[in-house]
């Protein structure tokens, strides 16, 4: 088991590498997909996209389990909400703490928070937005100011300039070679989170004599 979960942690660490590598230079036009030729434009990232900060939750809208996820700054929900502010498939922002900058793709409807801001793209192919900013994440990282809390002001958010191909149709196609990507290594650490469940389970049971193994010669009887 222990051999099965090292294989797998180096295989989701190549795949890793390989889309880190495919993102460098799918996103920046030093690579080119066969059939698009056009041409690729840097704007900053408010002439793109509708970059807004959320709102603070109160009290009386908090739900306890089961509800809306609240992001406010962060990676994961700090909470759940009674109702949402941003719809599904929205690119957000931690504004604040430790990960602000972090970017993600919220596929559900959530509360945006107010260390957290959404990012609403106009001209521009939402996922593929999304993954130039993913791309983008350790720049946005180093525009964080502060030292107690520190967050990313709005405006130098909205002045990251960000490249782009002019044509929706290399936008989405260089989106959908990404995304698939994605669903690969989410595959495979999905794989690699079942089998230490699997080890896990095995441990408690053999490791406290509540299963016995049997010899090979006794199970070959």
């Amino acid at each position: 088991m222990d051999e099965l979960l090292g294989a797998l942690d180096e295989l989701i660490a190549k795949k890793r590498a390989i889309k880190r590598a495919a993102m460098q230079q799918l996103l920046t036009g030093k690579t080119r997909l066969p059939g698009l030729s056009g041409e690729w434009e840097t704007k900053p990232l408010d002439d793109l996209a509708a970059v807004s900060k959320g709102e603070q939750l109160r009290v009386t809208d908090a739900e306890a389990a089961d509800g809306y996820p609240h992001l406010n700054g962060g990676i994961s929900p700090s909470g759940f909400a009674k109702t949402f502010n941003k719809p599904a498939n929205t690119i957000a922002v931690s504004e604040g703490g430790n990960s602000c900058g972090y970017v993600q793709f919220i596929k559900q409807a959530f509360w945006c928070g107010g260390h957290c801001y959404s990012v609403l793209p106009r001209d521009i192919d939402k996922a593929f937005l999304f993954h130039a900013l993913k791309q983008l994440q350790p720049m946005i990282m180093r525009l964080r100011v502060g030292s107690g809390l520190p967050n990313v002001q709005q405006p130098a958010l909205k002045s990251l300039l960000v490249s782009y191909p002019r044509t929706s149709e290399e936008q989405i196609t260089i989106a959908n070679v990404l995304s698939d990507m994605d669903a690969e290594i989410a595959g495979l650490e999905g794989r690699r989170d079942k089998t230490q469940a699997i080890k896990q389970g095995m441990m408690q049971q053999l490791l406290t004599g509540r299963i016995r193994l049997v010899k090979p010669e006794e199970a070959a009887c």
